[in-house]
Parts: C-alpha cells; structure tokens; sequence
C-alpha cells in the first residue's frame, strides 16, 4: 500500500448547502485516490452513514477494511457561518467512537494521520507496525483534536516525519503568539520539516536546521475553503507516495487546495487534477505573513457600514495577520475599504480586497508549477 490515511469519517452540516458526507480522512484519501495513489482508509463511521461513505469510497477505489462501523451516531460538525474567516471552527457532537482493539492495517511507504475528536489513534496503537519505517505525515488539526501536540504523533515509529499545521496551530504547537516567533521553533523535534498552511498568503515550508522554503497562494475565486486543508494534505501525502520530494509536492498541493475552494464541491471530483493543473500553471503569490504581523493596520470604513459588518472585517483582518488595535508607537498602514460597503456582502467584499491590496504591496510573485 502506497498510502494509508488514517482520520475521520464525519456529517457536515453547512449553513446554506445540504448535509454532506466529510471529514479529514475521507476528504484527504479520496483527493489522495484523485491522484493516482494506492490508498487505504483508517477510521470510523455510524451503521446509518456507513453506506454512503463506503460508496464515495469505493467509486474513488479507496480500500476501506480498516474502517469501522459502529453502532450510534456519526459525529457530525455543524458551521453555522462559513463566510466569517476568523469564526470558521465547526461546533461538533461526537457520535460513537472505536472501543475495541485496533485494526489490521496494512504497512505503508507513507502515513498520514489526522487528529480527530473523540478519539486518539496515536494512544491507541493503531498506527505503530503501519508506520514502521515510513513517512508520516501528521496534521494537527485544531483544539478538538484529541492528540494534542506533535510530541505524541512522534511516538508513532516512523522514519522521517512531517508535520502539517496552519498557522494558529502552529503558534499552539509551539506556545507562541504569531507565526514570527513559532517559525523559529520548528519544526517540532522528532520531525523533519514542518510545513505551514497561511491561506490566502501561501504555504512555508520549514526544514531542519531552519532551511526555509516559501509557496505562494493562487488567486482563485472562492466558493468554500472548508475542507480545503484536507485536500491539500491528502494530495500533498501522495505526491510524496509517489517518489515527489517535499518541495516538489508542496506546489502540486497548493494548486489542488485551489482547485478545491474555486470548485466549492462536496467531495474531490475525479478532474480535480485537471483543474489543478491549469491553476498551477499560473503564477502565484507569496506573502510573508510574518511581515504583516510586524505592522498595525488603520481601516477607513464607509459611513453607514454597520457596527456587525466593521467587527467581522476586523476579525477577519486579524485571522490574516492583519492587525487593527495599536498605539502611538506602532508601524501603522492604512487600508481604504470606503465603498465596499455598497456590496451585497461587505464583508466578503472587504476581504478579498484588503487580500488583493496586500497581494500588490506585499506580495512576492513565484512560479511554482503544481503538476
């Protein structure tokens, strides 16, 4: 087996689209399947979701003998705003979870491993003979991960091991305040690189001994960026399955994770190489978010715009690096949103241009060819 994803098989419940089959393993090794990778699934799943997960597997040719079926519920997540960029944490009900002793799963050249609630694979065992003498690559995931830092994903016996955050979990793994003082700290020990999701500024690679190595982002039109880790992970962890070094990987992934939001689709689609391809072949930009960290950033709003809409901008500002409250003493750029106001939706508006306005001033644009 080439690839052997081990994470969730979850109900999503998104305001404003039907109820879908998700979670981070399904998503992750059906994008991973997209890609040509012999993969196999680890996780688990109610007896009421266990036939339409098994197909959505199955069509993607997705072995699934190490996933279980239980009695109960599926853990659902629910996200109730999925347009607020600093507010996208899903509220989750955990269904049933495994009890029992682990599966048999089959040894792997690469592992990922995603955190998930409820239950702790790590602890479990689960992954100890999969691993052995492998890649793993291991995805933080967020507060309700119950494998709670990269520490404990580093008991897992593999032989080089990568670890997959965005930034807000990386300033958690490393007790720190902005993605400026994590990076000095990573990767994790027992990990050879850590690479760092930023969103709309791109991706940072960081390798032992502090080699950097930044990705820029893909200008595409957003329909959902939830789900959009997943995909990145999952074809990040076949590429490299299929002999691609991590450098090489990275751009293939970030291209996928583009073709994801730009779609806004359920599941990864089988031509979700194809689109990939053709938004990789574009120039993308990178910006480093540590510099934006370093400025406060002043906002002329219109008049008449709502006090609700001018705090869910300057959330959405912050989850960007870019932060509003400072003092006198502080390095202050000016952002003009004065018309955006007039939008349909003057948050979303007042996003996508404050990113387009830091793209120019800030961006640095790359050629990374995602294949």
């Amino acid at each position: 087996m080439s690839l052997l994803v081990c994470g969730g098989i979850f109900v999503e419940e998104i305001a404003g689209r039907p109820r879908r089959m998700g979670g981070s393993g399904l998503t992750a090794a059906l994008a991973a399947a997209r890609y040509g990778a012999e993969v196999s699934l680890a996780g688990w799943v109610g007896t009421g979701e266990a036939d339409e997960a098994f197909a959505l597997l199955d069509a993607a040719g997705v072995d699934h003998l190490g996933v279980e079926v239980l009695e109960g519920t599926t853990t659902t997540y629910r996200i109730a705003d999925p347009a607020d960029l600093a507010m996208p944490v899903p509220g989750v009900i955990v269904g049933a979870v495994p009890r029992g002793g682990a599966p048999a799963l089959p040894s792997s050249r690469v592992l990922l491993c995603f955190g998930t609630p409820g239950f702790d694979a790590v602890r479990a065992r689960w992954l100890d003979r999969a691993a052995d003498g492998g890649t793993l690559l291991f995805d933080r995931q967020g507060s309700q991960s119950m494998i709670f830092g990269a520490a404990m994903a580093a008991t897992i016996p593999a032989a080089r091991r990568i670890l997959l955050a965005n930034v807000f979990e990386a300033a958690t793994e490393t007790k720190r305040g902005s993605l400026m003082q994590a990076v000095a700290d990573l990767p994790p020990d027992g990990y050879a690189a850590a690479v760092i999701k930023a969103g709309a500024w791109g991706v940072l690679v960081v390798e032992s001994g502090g080699e950097e190595q930044p990705f820029g982002a893909h200008d595409v039109a957003v329909r959902s960026t939830i789900g959009s880790g997943d995909v990145f992970a999952g074809v990040l962890a076949a590429s490299i399955a299929g002999g691609a070094d991590l450098t090489a990987a990275t751009p293939t992934a970030t291209a996928a994770a583009a073709a994801w939001i730009a779609g806004g689709n359920d599941q990864p689609r089988q031509d979700l190489p194809a689109r990939a391809q053709a938004i990789g072949a574009t120039p993308s930009v990178w910006v480093d978010r540590r510099r934006l960290e370093a400025l406060r950033f002043a906002v002329s709003y219109d008049a008449g715009l709502e006090c609700r809409a001018r705090e869910r901008i300057g959330r959405g500002l912050r989850y960007l690096g870019m932060e509003t409250m400072h003092t006198m003493t502080d390095k202050v750029a000016g952002i003009d949103l004065r018309c955006t106001g007039e939008a349909t939706d003057p948050v979303t508006a007042a996003i996508t241009q404050t990113i387009g306005w830091a793209r120019e001033a800030f961006g640095v644009t790359r050629l990374d060819r995602g294949r």
